[in-house]
């Protein structure tokens, strides 16, 4: 059995399907498909076509490394950012281990998380976090559940060219942050070949939200289309809060927010499948 490890195919198995490795494997895996950004503040819809290449390996002391980098290529109609390059990036490295087995099924686990996204034709021109974390997972073959709490650094930057239309300079554009963040996430078997996932992630600094997510991902097992592929069908809805960047207070009758938006979707459709290297 290989592990398909892809941004949006939440690994909240990763532990119990890591018994499935020999040590020292590694699974490699490259994913082709299309993909639709929406604003829906502004009405706008941005299609384009991505591939990805990703990683898994179990090392000797059963700690299980994975790694994802993503390229979008956009059609960009619709320039909500004038000078936007259609070019973007979302890439998600994770180690994670056992701390306590409580049953066969159940069990305490450690995490850390690196995740970075670039230049978003929602304006998010560079987002970074480390998110270590300590994690509860319950895995059958049929059903996983999974929550984590941790806590580390955020940072989000906005794009220039549309907070400089809004009143804002250079030194208002980022918003670098201590935060903790919670996490649900879940799996379902529906028969032999579909898989349904969701999961909902919080991010906060303490005083105010910084960042909702909410994902939904509906896999099909393709092996009889490309062996060992999956065929996949997702979304992702983010929410940020943009009142951390306000230069006036909030009930100022002057303030206008750093972006005239404040989410984006994601909707995505590609095949994983292993690639050999």
């Amino acid at each position: 059995m290989k592990l398909k490890i892809k941004p949006l195919l939440f690994p909240v198995a990763c532990l119990s399907l890591a018994s499935s490795f020999n040590a020292q494997a590694l699974d490699w895996r490259i994913a082709f498909g299309g993909h639709d950004i929406i604003v829906e503040q502004a009405d706008s819809h941005t299609l384009g076509v991505g591939a990805a290449l990703s990683l898994a390996h179990l090392t000797e002391s059963n700690i299980l490394l994975t790694g994802s980098i993503d390229v979008f290529i956009d059609h960009d109609k619709d320039k909500l950012d004038p000078d936007h390059i259609p070019l973007w990036f979302d890439s998600e490295f994770l180690a994670t281990g056992p701390l306590f087995e409580i049953s066969e099924t159940s069990h305490l686990n450690w995490e850390v998380e690196i995740a970075d996204r670039r230049n978003t034709v929602s304006s998010v021109e560079k987002q970074f976090k480390v998110m270590p974390a300590l994690g509860y997972a319950f895995n059958t073959s049929a059903f996983d559940v999974a929550a984590k709490v941790g806590a580390g650094l955020y940072f989000l930057e906005i794009d220039d060219d549309v907070p400089r239309m809004r009143g804002y300079d250079r030194e208002d554009f980022q918003n670098k942050t201590g935060a903790y963040t919670l996490a649900v996430d879940t799996r379902i078997s529906l028969g032999s070949s579909f898989d349904f996932s969701a999961k909902i992630q919080h991010w906060s600094d303490g005083s105010e939200w910084l960042e909702n997510r909410y994902g939904m991902v509906l896999s099909y097992d393709s092996n009889s289309w490309v062996e060992d592929s999956v065929f996949v069908m997702s979304v992702e809805h983010t929410e940020y809060n943009l009142d951390p960047y306000a230069k006036v207070p909030l009930d100022d009758p002057d303030y206008l927010p750093i972006l005239p938006w404040n989410n984006d979707s994601l909707v995505r459709v590609y095949i994983d499948m292993p690639w050999g290297v």
